[in-house]
């Protein structure tokens, strides 16, 4: 009789344990989801987005391949540009790789793309 009911406490615990965890994978899955799309409606806001794709590189899959501390550091590189009027200009003219004289994010945008690592 003892047996029985250890078993049964040990599966119980078991059953509880896995279900514990698969929310937790399912809430963790969400939540970062969630934090991508935030992130992709703040690039899409600045001219960093324009640049990449004019550079041949999928935001998309730049989110999500590179490490969200870079991503950050080029967006806050892009947002505090003082070099918004010439940016513009660049990119009005379809001329992505004139920006490399001023733009901080330009030389690991351009490593990137020959990398080979986002496709276009």
């Amino acid at each position: 009789m003892s047996n029985w009911f250890t078993l049964s406490v040990v599966g119980l615990a078991l059953a509880l344990f896995a279900i514990s965890l698969a929310w937790a994978i399912l809430h963790n899955l969400r939540e970062g989801q969630a934090f991508r799309a935030q992130l992709a409606r703040r690039l899409e806001r600045l001219r960093l987005q324009r640049l990449m794709r004019m550079l041949g590189l999928d935001p998309g899959r730049y989110l999500h391949q590179e490490r969200i501390v870079d991503v950050e550091r080029h967006m806050r590189a892009c947002a505090s540009c003082p070099e918004t009027a010439r940016c513009d200009q660049a990119l009005e003219q379809h001329q992505p790789d004139a920006v490399a004289d001023y733009c901080a994010n330009y030389p690991e945008l351009r490593d990137l793309r020959e990398k080979g690592k986002q496709p276009s």
